[in-house]
């Protein structure tokens, strides 16, 4: 779960400018940081969460549901595939979360 850390506008340009499973207002917001030239600010940085940046928490997964997750590779997590039932427990159950992270690790 990318809950903390940064993400380069190289990474998720494609999305924010040409993806459809994403929130609106959130691409928009996005796109003020992360021209759509190549090498144009290629290198800003962005949060992976947005709301709790250097937190370890589940609002990732609310992200997610909220279709505001930053990274292609994060928000197929929640699109109507066998694990959407999965984030929306990790989103409402920060215990359950946790203890499945420390199991895995």
């Amino acid at each position: 779960a990318h809950t903390i850390g940064q993400a380069r506008c190289a990474t998720f340009k494609e999305r924010i400018y040409d993806g459809s499973n994403i929130d609106a207002g959130f691409a928009r917001m996005r796109r003020g940081h992360c021209p759509e030239e190549d090498g144009d600010g290629d290198s800003n940085l962005a949060p992976l969460d947005l709301v709790t940046p250097t937190s370890f928490d589940q609002n990732y997964f609310k992200n997610l549901i909220q279709r505001k997750g930053l990274l292609d590779s994060d928000q197929v997590l929640f699109g109507g595939g066998s694990t959407d039932p999965l984030v929306v427990a990790y989103s409402k159950n920060r215990a359950l979360f946790y203890a499945d992270f420390a199991a895995a690790m």
